[in-house]
Order: structure tokens, then C-alpha cells, then sequence
């Protein structure tokens, strides 16, 4: 052992009280002093496992909404021009989806309409492909045209009743906008329980879609889930309902 390690091995001993009565201990400070060197690597060690677990938490941002693989039902992502013979009637916005309902400018028989769903909801779809569209991949399935909007996300155009519906599906296509983030107004509030699904947007008109499939709007309830809700349930919400002057973004109360 070196001069030097010496020193190093017994410098505990300077801030050690030793009785009058006991000698100093080599054997004893030297253990002492490989003690102390031990204790301080532990500690330099448990000081990066800390930093390195702690400080990616604390620069984490809050995920957005859409990457969180769900939408927020109380706020529109989703909008379509009014191209191709049509003009967007009905927005129905959904966790897991947003659909927008489509009016032929002329009075026939005409349909169209957009789904897009959310990262995850729905797996990628087989078809031709297209030329992108907006720099975006693009399908023919043979009924839709297909967008991947988003990675492992899907949007479907459906044009019907035209000779050229493929043509239209894909003017529709390009002109949809996915970046929206409308806060929806309700001129209404209720009272409920219900987990909320959606929203149906019809020229203004607003209904609010409960995952049981009941609607509920200034004009009472409706829906397919009807018949599958207790009558008291049914009244008690209805009775629930109060207008909104202005109108609020978070209708339950």
C-alpha cells in the first residue's frame, strides 16, 4: 500500500473520537475508510438512476387528443368542402370516429358521405392504389376512396349514384380538412349520468348521441336506443334539459 492510499484510508480518523482507554485500531480504520469510499459510489450511482428515471417525466408533454387514439366528442376535427354536386348536411363527431353526411346540390338522389376514423379504430383497408392525395397515401377500394390521414388512421370518401362516383369521391377527398379542433356550442344542457358518445350537428340543429344510442335535443329524445332505456330514465332527462343562453361547450350537468 502506498504513502498516499495510507492517507486516504485513514483520513476518517481525524473526525473520530477514540476513548482514552483503546488504541487506534488499523485494521479498524481501514475498513472504516472502505466504507466511506463504497458509500459514496453508491451514492453517486443511485444520483444518475434518479436523474435519468425523473427528468424524462418532467419534459413529457400532455399527448394531443387525436394521437391519444380517441377523438373528443365535443369538438369537430373533421371538415369537407362543398364540391362534387354536394354540400356537407350533417357533422356527427364520435370517440372512436367522425362522420360527415352529405346533400346533392340538386334534388335527387344522390348520397355521399365521409368516415374518418381514429388512429387504431379500424385496420388499413385493401384496394387499388391512387395517387396521394394532399401528400397523403390513397386506396380504391372499389365503394370508397381511402386517406390515411394520420399513420394507422383512415378516412373514407362514398359518392353514390353518379357515373363518375370514383371521380367525385376524390374531389371530396381533397378537399377534406382533418386539423379543424371546433369547440361545439350546445344551446342546451342536461342532467345524466350517460357517458356522451358524440355530437350531431344538422345545419345547426345539435343533438347529443349517448353511448346507449339515445339522442337527446331541445325537442326531447330520440335514437335506436329507445327501447333499451328504463321510461324513468327516459323522463328524468327529458325533464333535465334547460336552454343555454349563449350557448356552452360542455353540455352536462
Amino acid at each position: 500500500m502506498s504513502e498516499e492510499d495510507g492517507a486516504r484510508l485513514l483520513g476518517p480518523l481525524r473526525d473520530t473520537d477514540v476513548p482514552a482507554s483503546d488504541g487506534v485500531s488499523v485494521a479498524r480504520a481501514i475498513r472504516s475508510g472502505k466504507r466511506t469510499k463504497a458509500l459514496r459510489v453508491m451514492a453517486a450511482g443511485a444520483f444518475v438512476l434518479i436523474i435519468a428515471g425523473v427528468l424524462p417525466l418532467v419534459v413529457r408533454h400532455a399527448p394531443d387528443p387525436v394521437a391519444a387514439r380517441t377523438f373528443d366528442p365535443l369538438v369537430r376535427t373533421v371538415s369537407v368542402g362543398s364540391v362534387a354536386g354536394f354540400r356537407p348536411l350533417t357533422y356527427v363527431t364520435g370517440r372512436e370516429r367522425q362522420l360527415v353526411l352529405l346533400t346533392p346540390d340538386s334534388k335527387s338522389y344522390e348520397s355521399a358521405h365521409v368516415m374518418v376514423n381514429a388512429p387504431g379504430a379500424q385496420g388499413a383497408p385493401s384496394g387499388e392504389p391512387m395517387p396521394d392525395i394532399n401528400g397523403r397515401r390513397a386506396l380504391w377500394t372499389g365503394t370508397n376512396v381511402a386517406v390515411e390521414w394520420q399513420h394507422d388512421a383512415w378516412a373514407f370518401v362514398e359518392v353514390q349514384g353518379f357515373p363518375d362516383d370514383r371521380d367525385r369521391a376524390r374531389l371530396l377527398a381533397e378537399s377534406l380538412r382533418f386539423d379543424e379542433h371546433v369547440q361545439i356550442k350546445v344551446p342546451f344542457t342536461v342532467e345524466t349520468s350517460w357517458q356522451l358518445d358524440g355530437v350531431r350537428d344538422t345545419d345547426g340543429i345539435i343533438e347529443l348521441v349517448f353511448a346507449n344510442d339515445v339522442r337527446v335535443g331541445r325537442s326531447g329524445v330520440s335514437g335506436p336506443g329507445l327501447g333499451r332505456v328504463p321510461r324513468t330514465e327516459l323522463d328524468a332527462l327529458e325533464k333535465s334539459v334547460r336552454p343555454a343562453d349563449p350557448p356552452v361547450t360542455d353540455p352536462l350537468r
